[in-house]
C-alpha cells in the first residue's frame, strides 16, 4: 500500500541525492561560521566596530544577487551537457562563464565602492561606524572578481556531483579563517596588529587562497570531473545569463525584502528587533539543509533532462522532496520545541528571549513548506525555468509578504502577526510551487 504513493523513493536515488546535497548544506554552514568569525574577533572592539562590520557584510551581501547569476547560469548548463555526456562542451561553459566573471566583476566592483557611502547614511549608522565600515570595505570589496569566480567552480562542481571538492576546499579553509584573522586582526609574530582593518585583508587573503585551490583542481586535479580547457564560446555566455539573471533579480528582490522586514520590526522596539536579529541568525543555520536540497534537485533535474530522462528528473525530485521534508520537519520541530534555549545562548535578556521565541514558534512550523519551496525551486531553476521562479518569488514575497506586513506594522498591530504572515506566505509559495511541478511544464524547457 505505502508503494504505491512512495513509487518514486530508492534507496539508490536516494544515496545520490544526499550526495550531493550533504556536502552542499554543510559548504554554506561553513560559509555562516567564517562570518561569524568575524563578528566574533570584531566584538572585543565595541559596538560601532560590531554594527560597521555587520552593516557592512549586509552590504556585500548584495553582491550575492550577481553570484546567483553565474551559479544558476552556469549550473544549469554543465548539468545539462553531463547528462548528455558531452564533457567538452561542459568544460567550454566552465572556461566562458570564468571569463565573463572575470569581466562582469571590474564595473561591478567600481559600483561597489562608488555606493557604500549612500548605503550607509540611509542605514543611518553613526559617523565613527561609518568611518571604521570606510576601512573596512575599502580592502574587502577587491575580494568580489573572487567571489564571482568561485561561483563558477563551485557550481561546476556542484552540476557535476562532485560537491565534496570544494566541500574539502572550505573545511581547509575554515580551519586555516580565524588563524588569519587572528594574527592580521591582534598581530602575531611579524604580523602587526591592524584591528579591524586586518579583518578586512585577512578576509581579502582567505577569498585568494580559496579561488587558487578551486582553480587548482580544475586546472591540475586528474580525477576532477571538469577542467578549464576549451575556448571562450559567447553564445554559452549569453545562453547562461539568459538563465541565471532572472535567478539574480529575484535574489536581489529578495534581499531588499529582508531589509525592510528588519525596518518594520525595528519599528516596535529595541527588544524585539534584537529577539529578531537572534531568532534569525538561528533561522540561518536551519536554511543550510534546505540549500543542500535545492542544489541537489538542481543538478538532478539538469543532468536527468540532458540525458533525455524526463521521468527520472520527476522521480529525482519527488524523492528530494520527501528527504528534504522529513528532515526540515523534524527541524522545525526542534526549533518551536527548543526556541528559548536556543535563544538564551544569544542572549540572557528575558524580553529579548521572549521576542526571539515569538519568530521561532511559527518559523518552525513551516518548515517542511520551506523544504519545498528550495527543493521545487531547484528543480525548476535545473530545468532553466528562471523566470517562472522569478515572477512567483517577486509577487508571493512583495504582495503577500512584504506590503501586509507594511500595514501591520505601521498599523501598530501586534508583531505575531507579521510572523504568522511569513509562516502563511510560505506555505502558499510552496503550494503555488507544487502546481507549477505538477503541471509538467518544465519537461520541455530548452537552455
Amino acid at each position: 500500500m505505502l508503494r504505491k504513493y512512495f513509487h518514486f523513493y530508492s534507496t539508490q536515488r536516494s544515496k545520490k541525492i544526499l550526495h550531493i546535497a550533504i556536502p552542499s548544506g554543510l559548504n554554506s554552514l561553513l560559509d555562516i561560521i567564517n562570518i561569524s568569525i568575524d563578528l566574533f574577533l570584531i566584538g572585543t572592539f565595541g559596538a560601532n566596530a560590531i554594527v560597521a562590520v555587520g552593516v557592512s557584510l549586509n552590504y556585500i551581501l548584495l553582491t550575492f544577487a550577481f553570484t546567483t547569476i553565474i551559479f544558476v547560469g552556469n549550473s544549469a548548463l554543465v548539468s545539462r551537457f553531463l547528462g548528455a555526456n558531452n564533457k567538452d562542451a561542459a568544460n567550454e561553459v566552465v572556461v566562458s562563464l570564468t571569463f565573463a566573471s572575470l569581466c562582469l566583476s571590474i564595473p561591478l566592483t567600481t559600483l561597489a565602492f562608488l555606493g557604500f557611502t549612500p548605503f550607509f547614511e540611509w542605514i543611518n549608522i553613526s559617523k565613527q561606524a561609518q568611518e571604521i565600515a570606510y576601512s573596512y570595505l575599502s580592502i574587502t570589496l577587491f575580494s568580489i572578481p573572487l567571489l564571482l569566480i568561485k561561483q563558477v567552480s563551485i557550481s561546476a562542481f556542484s552540476a557535476a556531483g562532485a560537491t565534496n571538492i570544494p566541500f574539502m576546499i572550505k573545511i581547509f579553509i575554515t580551519l586555516l579563517n580565524p588563524l588569519i584573522k587572528y594574527s592580521f586582526i591582534f598581530g602575531f609574530f611579524l604580523i602587526p596588529a591592524f584591528g579591524v582593518k586586518g579583518a578586512a585583508i585577512a578576509t581579502l587573503i582567505v577569498n585568494i587562497l580559496e579561488t587558487l585551490a578551486l582553480l587548482f583542481c580544475l586546472i591540475f586535479y586528474k580525477k576532477s570531473p571538469l577542467s578549464l580547457k576549451g575556448k571562450i564560446n559567447f553564445n554559452y555566455i549569453k545562453r547562461a545569463l539568459i538563465i541565471g539573471i532572472p535567478s539574480g533579480c529575484e535574489r536581489l528582490f529578495t534581499l531588499f525584502a529582508i531589509i525592510l522586514m528588519t525596518k518594520f520590526v525595528a519599528l516596535y522596539g529595541t527588544y524585539d528587533l534584537a529577539g529578531y536579529q537572534i531568532a534569525t541568525r538561528i533561522e540561518g543555520f536551519a536554511f543550510m539543509p534546505g540549500f543542500g536540497f535545492m542544489i541537489a534537485s538542481m543538478v538532478l533535474m539538469g543532468q536527468n533532462l540532458g540525458a533525455k530522462k524526463p521521468l527520472e528528473a520527476r522521480y529525482s525530485t519527488l524523492n528530494a522532496l520527501f528527504l528534504g521534508g522529513v528532515f526540515m520537519g523534524v527541524i522545525g520541530i526542534i526549533m518551536s520545541i527548543f526556541a528559548p534555549l536556543f535563544s538564551s545562548f544569544f542572549s540572557k535578556d528575558l524580553k529579548t528571549i521572549e521576542a526571539s521565541v515569538r519568530y521561532l514558534i511559527p518559523i518552525g512550523i513551516s518548515q517542511i513548506a520551506f523544504a519545498y519551496i528550495c527543493i521545487l525551486d531547484g528543480a525548476l531553476r535545473g530545468a532553466g525555468i528562471t523566470k517562472i521562479t522569478l515572477i512567483v518569488n517577486g509577487l508571493m514575497i512583495w504582495g503577500i509578504r512584504v506590503i501586509p506586513c507594511y500595514f501591520i506594522a505601521t498599523l501598530k498591530y501586534p508583531i505575531i502577526y507579521i510572523y504568522i504572515c511569513i509562516c502563511c506566505e510560505t506555505f502558499l509559495r510552496a503550494f503555488i510551487y507544487w502546481k507549477i511541478f505538477q503541471s509538467g511544464i518544465w519537461k520541455h524547457h530548452k537552455v
